[in-house]
This record gives C-alpha cells, sequence and structure tokens, in this order.
C-alpha cells in the first residue's frame, strides 16, 4: 500500500487530528486512517465531496486516479452530464485489497455475475467464508456461474483460444461453492448465458469486468461506478443481472 499523502498534508495544513476530520466528515476513524494508508483506497463519492469541502479542494485533488478532473465540461441541453467512473485497462491491475474491501464491506446484498472468476478464490483469501460471513449478517448474498456443461461455455473456450479451460474453471467455481449451497441467505444459481460483461454488485457499488471477442477477462478493462453516479447505466446492469438469474438453475438442484 502507497500512503495517501496528499490527503494526509491537507488534514494537517487544516491542523485536523484524524478524528476531527473523521467526525466532520461523519466515517469512523478506521475509515479516515484506511484512507490516509492507502492512496488506492476507494472512497463513496459523497465521502470524498464532504472530505474535498473540508478541505477546500477537489476529490481530484485528494484521490486523483479515483475522481479525474475535468474543467470546463457542461451538460447538454438534454440534461445529460458527463460520467466518470474509475477505470483500470486490465482486470489484472485491480489491487486485490480492493477485491477484499468490496465485499467485506456488504452491508445489504452481494450480486455476483460471471463464468467462473477463479481469480478471487485463489486472490482473496477466504473469498467463499467472505460471502458466507455476509449471508450470516443478513446480506442478500446471490451468485451466478457458469453451467460447465452449457453450450456457452464450449463456445467462449472457443473464442478465447483456450478451449476446454473455460468448462475446467466453471467447474472449479461450482465445486468450491457447492459446500456453501445451503447456507442460509447465500443462493448460487448455474447460468447458460453468453456474458458480455462480469458483473460484482455490493450494495450501491459495482464493478464491471466487460468482455472483449477473443480476449480473456484478465486482459479486459473494468469499471468501477456507484449507482448514483450513473442511475441510468446501473438500472440496465441491474435488468441484465435479473434475467439471467431468473433463468438459472438452483447449485442445490
Amino acid at each position: 500500500m502507497v500512503p495517501n499523502e496528499a490527503l494526509r498534508q491537507r488534514v494537517r495544513g487544516r491542523k485536523l487530528s484524524d478524528r476531527r476530520f473523521a467526525d466532520a466528515i461523519g466515517v469512523s476513524l478506521k475509515t479516515v486512517q484506511r484512507w490516509l494508508a492507502d492512496v488506492d483506497y476507494r472512497v463513496r463519492e459523497e465521502n470524498a465531496r464532504r472530505a474535498a469541502e473540508i478541505l477546500s479542494c477537489t476529490p481530484h485533488d485528494l484521490w486523483p486516479q479515483q475522481y479525474p478532473a475535468f474543467a470546463g465540461v457542461n451538460p447538454s441541453a438534454d440534461g445529460a452530464r458527463p460520467f466518470t467512473p474509475m477505470m483500470y485497462a486490465t482486470r489484472s491491475q485491480i489491487p486485490v485489497s480492493l477485491w477484499r474491501q468490496h465485499f467485506a464491506d456488504a452491508q445489504h446484498s452481494v450480486d455476483i455475475l460471471v463464468f467462473a472468476a477463479t481469480f478471487l478464490f485463489d486472490t482473496v483469501d477466504g473469498f467463499v467464508d467472505i460471502l458466507a460471513d455476509a449471508a450470516g449478517r443478513g446480506v442478500a448474498v446471490r451468485v451466478l456461474v457458469g453451467d460447465p456443461d452449457s453450450a456457452s461455455m464450449i463456445l467462449r473456450g472457443e473464442e478465447e483460444d483456450i478451449r476446454e479451460a473455460v468448462i475446467a474453471r466453471c467447474r472449479t467455481t461450482v465445486e468450491l461453492l457447492t459446500p456453501r449451497a445451503k447456507t442460509p441467505g447465500l443462493q448460487i444459481r448455474t447460468h447458460q448465458t453468453a456474458l458480455y460483461s462480469s458483473m460484482f454488485r455490493v450494495d450501491d457499488d459495482m464493478i464491471v469486468n466487460f468482455h472483449i471477442y477473443g480476449s480473456p477477462g484478465r486482459d479486459n478493462p473494468v469499471m468501477v461506478f456507484a449507482q448514483a453516479d450513473q442511475p441510468r447505466l446501473w438500472a440496465t446492469f441491474d435488468q441484465a443481472f435479473n434475467r439471467v438469474w431468473d433463468n438459472a438453475k438452483p447449485l442445490t438442484d
């Protein structure tokens, strides 16, 4: 982790303690300490704006990688406004800490739509336990994974020129999830959809991994955004997830 020196200097310049700064924003001291310790720690937009107001700057000044500066951009005549999500050129560029934080912070809901996403099991320590723990706290967890026996998995393997590897990964994910299939609050289904993007939605935040023809998911771009950033786009992804969910088969079957 790389400390956020820009944030630290502005807080100290205002002669604020970490606790006073946290109280002014309305977050916990632990949250502010995480912001200071890791420049890549993802900050909710409303908190970033409040922090910037207190420090007399912009969110871009404090978190330039998360909040790009767009000077002189005005809404169009029809009321549309620029949408500036956090983007990664490839999924492999996302820090493991972001994935861990994304799922560990769940308060209300977790929705995952993937073919296999074996990288989560390999890189996020105790990933299945994180989902089970969230369900134990009352979080509604829904997981959609590709059916290893479906034609869609065979086709994706051919398109990415990795043949049976996609099927093997889907089967591995199913096997890893099966022991938790009857966990209360944790619903797991298999789908046969030809995905155009993988979705990792937690409460009001979403990570979307796009799928480019012939390119594996790890080499494809990723978008991170909140429902408040673009409600219309959020609704589009929400509708897509629910359509796949409604046509998927419970893993317990």
